[in-house]
C-alpha cells in the first residue's frame, strides 16, 4: 500500500506508521520536551471553574459508565463551574434538574464543599421540530440544543452512504437553511441557548454558520477531528471565521476502541491554526470503554500542556468559551 494512501480524510498510512514505530514513545518525549514536566494534578488549578458542555451520562437510550450525579460529584471534586449533559434523542434537562437538586443537597450537608450548576438540553434526532424545541426550551436548566447526530443527512452523506434517508438542515437543491431549521435557531438564540451542530458535514454546516451569524446564535462544532463528521482544517477555519466555536474534544486526541487510529497532534495543531479564542474543550465522555468523564478532561489538559499549549489558552478553551457558547458569560 502507498505510503500516501489516507486512512480517513487527513491520516495517510506513512503517518500511522511514524506513530507506531518501537521507539515513538522516546521520539515524541524528544519532540515535546513540556512532557517530562507533566504529573498527575498539573492540571488542578485549570480545572477550577472548567465547564464541560458535552457529557453522556445515565439515563440514557445506552448505558453510560456513570450517570449524571457521578459526574457530578466528580466534578464537584474538581472545582469546576459546569456540566451540560447530552442525550441524542430526548430532553436531559428534566434529569439535570435533578442531578442539581441531588448536589446542592450534599453541599448543604457538607458531604461537598463545592457546587456546581449542571445542564441539560435537547436532542433532535428524532427530527428538527420547532414545537419539540420550544416545549424543551420551556424546561428549567436547558443550556443546549444539539443538532442531529447518527439520523443527520449530512452524516450518512459523509459516511458514503447520499442515498441513506437522514434529518436535513439545509435543502439540498437551493443551499439555503431550511425554515424549520431557522426558527430553531432563532428560538436557541432567543432563550439565550447554545447549539451544537451535530455529525453533518460541510455542505450544511457552512450555510448554517452563515444564518448563526446573521441572527447572532452561538454555536459549536461537535468533535469535527472524530472520523464520523470529520472536517478538514480549511473547512474549519471557514466556520471559525463566522463565528462558531471548534470543538476540541477529548476524542480523537486520547485514543480509544471507538477511533483506535488517530493523530494525537492533530488536536494541537488546530489550537494552534484555529486559535484557542475560537476553541471549545469538552470532554464527550460517557462511553462505558472510555475513562469517566472528569478523568478524560484531566488526561486532556495535561496532554495539551505536555505537547506546549499555554496555560492561559487552555483556561481559555475550557472556561471562558464554554461560557459564552452557553450564554453564562
Amino acid at each position: 500500500m502507498c505510503d500516501d494512501h489516507l486512512v480517513g480524510r487527513v491520516l495517510t498510512v506513512r503517518r500511522v506508521k511514524e506513530l507506531n514505530v518501537k521507539d515513538y514513545f522516546y521520539q515524541m518525549l524528544k519532540d515535546s520536551p513540556e512532557i517530562a514536566k507533566i504529573h498527575p494534578g498539573i492540571e488542578n488549578e485549570i480545572m477550577e471553574g472548567a465547564i464541560d458542555n458535552h457529557v453522556h451520562a445515565f439515563p440514557d437510550f445506552v448505558y453510560r459508565a456513570q450517570d449524571m450525579i457521578e459526574v457530578a460529584i466528580d466534578a464537584s471534586k474538581a472545582k469546576m463551574r459546569a456540566l451540560a449533559f447530552k442525550d441524542h434523542w430526548n430532553v436531559s434537562a428534566n434529569a439535570a434538574y435533578l442531578a442539581q437538586r441531588h448536589l446542592d443537597h450534599l453541599v448543604e450537608e457538607g458531604a461537598l464543599e463545592h457546587r456546581v450548576e449542571i445542564y441539560g438540553g435537547a436532542g433532535t434526532c428524532h427530527g428538527m421540530d420547532p414545537e419539540y424545541v420550544r416545549v424543551a426550551l420551556q424546561y428549567p436548566n436547558v443550556k443546549m440544543i444539539w443538532f442531529p447526530t447518527f439520523t443527520s443527512k449530512g452524516f450518512w452523506r459523509g459516511a458514503g452512504q447520499p442515498d441513506h434517508e437522514g434529518v436535513r438542515l439545509v435543502d439540498e437543491s437551493t443551499g439555503t437553511v431550511l425554515p424549520e431549521v431557522k426558527k430553531i435557531m432563532e428560538m436557541a438564540t432567543e432563550k439565550r441557548v447554545g447549539i451544537g451542530l451535530g455529525h453533518t458535514d460541510f455542505v450544511e454546516l457552512l450555510p448554517l454558520a452563515k444564518l448563526a451569524k446573521e441572527i447572532g446564535a452561538r454555536c459549536v462544532l461537535d468533535h469535527p477531528l472524530l472520523e464520523l463528521n470529520k472536517l478538514l482544517l480549511d473547512e474549519m477555519k471557514q466556520l471559525a471565521d463566522l463565528g462558531v466555536f471548534v470543538g476540541t474534544y477529548c476524542q480523537p486526541m486520547i485514543p480509544s476502541i471507538y477511533q483506535p487510529v488517530a493523530d494525537p497532534f492533530e488536536t494541537v495543531k488546530v489550537v494552534q491554526e484555529i486559535g484557542p479564542e475560537r476553541c471549545v474543550i469538552a470532554s464527550d465522555f460517557g462511553q462505558v470503554m472510555h475513562v469517566n468523564s472528569i478523568d478524560g478532561m484531566r488526561i486532556f489538559v495535561r496532554a495539551l500542556l505536555g505537547f506546549g499549549v499555554k496555560p492561559k489558552d487552555v483556561k481559555t478553551m475550557i472556561a471562558q468559551n464554554p461560557a459564552k457558547l452557553m450564554y453564562l458569560d
